[in-house]
This record gives structure tokens, C-alpha cells and sequence, in this order.
């Protein structure tokens, strides 16, 4: 990751467009992990478990583990992005920044959208800050256990998503793709036995 430790308010408009477009795509790949990861977690639970009911009436550990540390894993990463005092990457920081440069948001964002927007996102972070524990208990790990968590990080996450495409635009005039992206096939890895039991 680029070096980002420097101090806006020396930076001219032009300096200050082109160390956001840094900093935002740093955090649009990021966003990208994160997408990719619920779009994967999504895939594995309806079309893997959903469809194998072996899997869906086992009692191994082994799913609510998958399924407790990928809601608290992105439960972290979400927040860390939406917290304006986070000293590494942070949208919702980048934001505050781009209030202080009104020549930037000029004919293309109002200060009460501004406003609004941000707000949202802060509104978003407090949702997934409300409803997240850490998942320790079996119990606490089934998909009823975990749905009031994954509602708040799908709205918290959809709202990143689309306020950094959007202001990745007004700064740029460019766009930002944070779609899920794959090399291969990643449910490849369920078609073949993981075990030899010979």
C-alpha cells in the first residue's frame, strides 16, 4: 500500500484530486475482497449446503466455525472502513477530506447530500456496531443466530460500495469496479472428495 501519512491541507485542488484517487482505490480493493467474500459466502451456503442435506443436518463444528468467523471477520473489515478516526484506510475519513475541498463536490454533489450521505454511512456503522458480538457458541453461529448481523453488514457494505463508486467518480471522472471477482471457479473445490479414506 502506498505511503498516504501527509497532510491535506497543504495539498492544492489538483494535489488533493490525485492522492484520493490513490487512497480510493486502495480502499475500492478492499471493497472488492469484501464483496467477493460475501458473493462466496452466499454461493457456499445456497448452493452447497443448501442443496446437500447431509451438510444442512450435520452437528460438526465445522460450518458454524465457517459461518461465526465469516461474520465476525467482515463485521471488522466493514467498520474499519467506515471509521473516520481509523488511522489506515478509511472511506468514511476520506469523505471528511473531501468536505474540506468544496471545488471537488462544485455542480455534482449539494452539501445537504454531502451531508446526508455521510450520515448514512455513520448510521450504517452504528447498525453493524449494534448488532455485533463475537460468536463463540454453537447456538450463536446458526443462520437464524446470524441474521440480524448479516442484514447489518449487507446494508453497511451495499452502502460503501455505493458511496465510494460515486465519489470515486466526482473526483476522477473515472470508474471504479468493486464487482466480486474470481481467477477460477472458487466452488471447484467441492467437487472432488478432500479426503482418501484408502
Amino acid at each position: 500500500m502506498p505511503d498516504l501519512g501527509y497532510t491535506f491541507g497543504m495539498l492544492s485542488e489538483k494535489q488533493f484530486r490525485e492522492r484520493t484517487k490513490v487512497e480510493m482505490r486502495e480502499i475500492g480493493k478492499q471493497v472488492a475482497s469484501l464483496a467477493t467474500d460475501r458473493d462466496l459466502y452466499r454461493k457456499l451456503e445456497t448452493e452447497i449446503i443448501a442443496g446437500n442435506p447431509r451438510l444442512q443436518s450435520s452437528r460438526s463444528a465445522f460450518l458454524p466455525m465457517v459461518r461465526g468467523a465469516y461474520t465476525d471477520a467482515m463485521a471488522v473489515r466493514v467498520l474499519r472502513l467506515l471509521d473516520a478516526d481509523a488511522p489506515g484506510l478509511s472511506l468514511r475519513r476520506v469523505l471528511s477530506q473531501i468536505g474540506e475541498y468544496p471545488e471537488v463536490l462544485h455542480d455534482k454533489v449539494g452539501d445537504r447530500e454531502f451531508a446526508k450521505e455521510c450520515a448514512a454511512l455513520d448510521e450504517a456503522a452504528g447498525n453493524l456496531k449494534a448488532v455485533m458480538d463475537p460468536h463463540f457458541a454453537s447456538h450463536e453461529r446458526t443462520p437464524a443466530a446470524l441474521a440480524s448481523t448479516h442484514r447489518a453488514l449487507d446494508d453497511a457494505l451495499d452502502k460503501l460500495i455505493a458511496t465510494l463508486t460515486m465519489y470515486y467518480w466526482i473526483v476522477t471522472e473515472s470508474h471504479l469496479d468493486v464487482k466480486p471477482n474470481y481467477a477460477e471457479d472458487p466452488l471447484a473445490v467441492f467437487q472432488f472428495a478432500w479426503m482418501d479414506r484408502r
